[in-house]
């Protein structure tokens, strides 16, 4: 087997259970231990999954990249930006930050929808480039290589200028607890600040990030105005989230 089809099992595999252990993929994949060892590290460098101790898990990135690159698609992705679709209005001004799910909702824009696009995510600025009726904006800043951003006070004094009708919020985690956490301070900070300028801000979120926490809070969950997620608004993992102010979708 080729190394390239040893990788597309791997992600198809992940796609499917969400882990994997480097023995299961060693014996499914009829190979070494140190060759599956070297694909996942090769995988991981790539952004389509997270290599953990003895094996991988599926992150985010992996249903954004392995759906366009590799041909997998994720059916959450897809579930997602149908539900968030439905809140695109013409002539509205968007923000929408970093993260996959936003990147893969960007690329779903009807071709006939006008409205001015705000991110500081270059590669979904990119996506939106040949789009014939969307304007967009980048915001300026220094990039954050490792999650494709930009951030900083250059970011944040791009913003001043705009007055946002509706803001997606890319997250990391999110509980009545904690309410909506990510893993880097400075984009914490900016997040907010988007909150700031926008009428209303939806999140759209994995199920594997649902009562999760992470290091650096955003908001309250019943500062959102909408929760987008792949689930149906009455399932009982949504439960804790229902009759807080917030339209689940």
């Amino acid at each position: 087997m080729l190394k390239e089809e040893r990788q597309k099992a791997i992600l198809e595999k992940l796609g499917t259970d969400k882990k994997v252990t480097l023995v299961d993929l060693g014996q499914i994949l009829n190979v070494s231990y140190d060759s599956v060892r070297r694909d996942v590290i090769e995988l991981e460098d790539r952004g389509l999954l997270k290599k953990v101790h003895g094996g991988a898990i599926a992150h985010s990135y992996l249903s954004m990249k392995s759906s366009k690159v590799l041909g997998i698609v994720n059916t959450e992705f897809v579930t997602i930006a149908k539900k968030a679709l439905k809140l695109m209005e013409n002539n509205k001004i968007i923000i929408m930050d970093g993260g996959s799910t936003n990147f893969y909702i960007a690329e779903q824009l009807p071709k006939n929808l006008e409205a001015t696009i705000v991110t500081n995510n270059p590669h979904l600025a990119t996506s939106l480039s040949e789009h014939p009726k969307i304007e967009v904006i980048l915001l300026g800043g220094s990039l954050y290589k490792r999650y494709q951003i930009t951030i900083g006070s250059k970011t944040i004094q791009d913003l001043e200028h705009i007055q946002a009708d509706f803001y997606f919020m890319g997250t990391n985690s999110i509980s009545i607890e904690s309410g909506l956490a990510i893993r880097h301070y400075e984009e914490s900070i900016l997040k907010k600040k988007m909150m700031a300028i926008s009428r209303k801000t939806i999140t759209c979120v994995l199920e594997e990030k649902i009562n999760r926490e992470e290091s650096f809070k955003v908001c309250n969950f019943d500062d959102l105005d909408y929760l987008i997620t792949s689930l149906s608004p009455t399932d009982n993992r949504l439960m804790n989230f229902r009759h807080k102010g917030v339209e689940i979708l």
